[in-house]
């Protein structure tokens, strides 16, 4: 019963026995010296006080209960709040904070197993939430072993919990978990030196969220334009346009907006055009060249030098000369035609026909013929009329 309670009731039983104590009185000898219409007053009085004192008792006590009852219900409402306020610091993460409002209220409901079970359970999350913080520290301070090792231990105990408080718990883990992954792939990108292997990693990563991870991805999409640019620059050097092209385009599908790796796809393409133009033009001179030399090897593949005409003491012509191979591709049966004529008048004599040693020639090699005209006479002018031959 609370102080409110008891005082009305002492209150209530202090008028009563003020009551009384007239009525006692009223007994006593000598009472009947009174006059009679008193005596029949007081008896009146004291059975009207009579229903007064149950009636006055049941309002004390009413009022007791109902004072009781707000005090109780203030109570509870206090507990609730603190239990609601416990709630949302434990939804929020603050496990400590959580723990400390339920312990208020259980001192004021010590027997109240929900909120004995709420602090438990409070208590249980704040205590993982430290060894969560210090597998992020060690995180921090590269120290991955001994991070995944704890990271592992409490993803055990939480990772299957359902209920609400945890969650905050749960996504802190997976915040480190994405962290460990993206650190270890940090570690290893310095001996990634493919775009391949820089894929595989780039696989990995795209599944993660948060800052760390989408700084890791853009550092592998740098490293992938980075390598890809160098392999087409070196393709580039070579005249191999298609693989230069090809290492741009693979790069350009990982990393679509680079602005390099854009700019140099043109200079590739427009270093492609040109080559092009300069090949076909090469083409179609050495085409031309090439039909040149068809013309000349089968026209002037051969140059007749030195031809003389001397005469014996018979009247014989000894006609000989040196041919030189001027073609392009090797001759053979090389064969020289002659005109004969007089060194005095200028007058026809005849014609004469000479083979060439040796019976093959090659580009820039020369080649000598001898042959004999018989009965001039006289000394005589030799020209070359023709030659003639075969190309391999």
């Amino acid at each position: 019963m609370t102080e409110e309670v008891r005082q009305a009731v002492l209150e209530v039983a202090a008028g009563t026995e003020a009551i009384r104590l007239p009525q006692a009185a009223a007994g006593k000898p000598g009472d009947d010296q009174r006059p009679a219409q008193a005596a029949v007053t007081k008896g009146e009085s004291g059975r009207v006080f009579q229903w007064i004192i149950p009636i006055m008792l049941a309002g004390v006590v009413a009022l007791g209960l109902t004072l009781y009852y707000k005090y109780e219900q203030s109570v509870n409402q206090e507990v609730t709040a603190l239990q609601q306020q416990a709630k949302k610091e434990a939804l929020a993460g603050r496990y400590s904070e959580a723990v400390q409002l339920l312990e208020r209220a259980e001192e004021q409901r010590p027997r109240f197993a929900a909120l004995t079970r709420d602090r438990e359970l409070a208590a249980k999350a704040a205590q993982l939430k430290n060894q969560l913080d210090g597998a992020s520290a060690q995180l921090k301070a590269k120290k991955l072993d001994e991070g995944e090792k704890a990271l592992k231990q409490i993803a055990e105990m939480i990772g299957k919990r359902q209920e609400p408080l945890f969650a905050p718990l749960q996504k802190s883990l997976a915040a480190d978990q994405v962290m460990l992954t993206v650190l270890r792939i940090k570690g290893q990108l310095d001996k990634l030196t493919t775009v391949d292997a820089l894929a595989d990693k780039l696989d990995t990563v795209r599944g993660l969220s948060g800052q760390e991870a989408a700084a890791v991805k853009a550092q592998i999409i740098n490293k992938i334009a980075g390598i890809s640019y160098s392999s087409a620059e070196e393709k580039l050097r070579k005249k191999d346009f298609a693989g230069a092209l090809e290492a741009v385009d693979n790069g350009l599908s990982y990393a679509a907006d680079n602005p390099k790796l854009t700019s140099y796809r043109k200079q590739i393409s427009e270093a492609k055009r040109e080559f092009e133009e300069a090949e076909a033009k090469r083409i179609q001179l050495a085409q031309q060249k090439a039909a040149e030399e068809e013309l000349n090897n089968r026209t002037a593949a051969v140059d007749v030098s030195g031809v003389t005409a001397v005469l014996d003491d018979y009247g014989d012509l000894t006609i000989s000369g040196t041919v030189t191979n001027t073609a392009t591709r090797p001759i053979y049966s090389v064969s020289v035609y002659l005109h004969i004529y007089s060194s005095f008048s200028g007058a026809y004599i005849g014609d004469a026909y000479a083979n060439v040693s040796p019976f093959r020639l090659e580009p820039g090699e020369s080649g000598s013929f001898s042959t004999s005209y018989y009965g001039v006479y006289e000394q005589a002018e030799v020209s070359v009329d023709n030659a003639s031959w075969y190309l391999e």
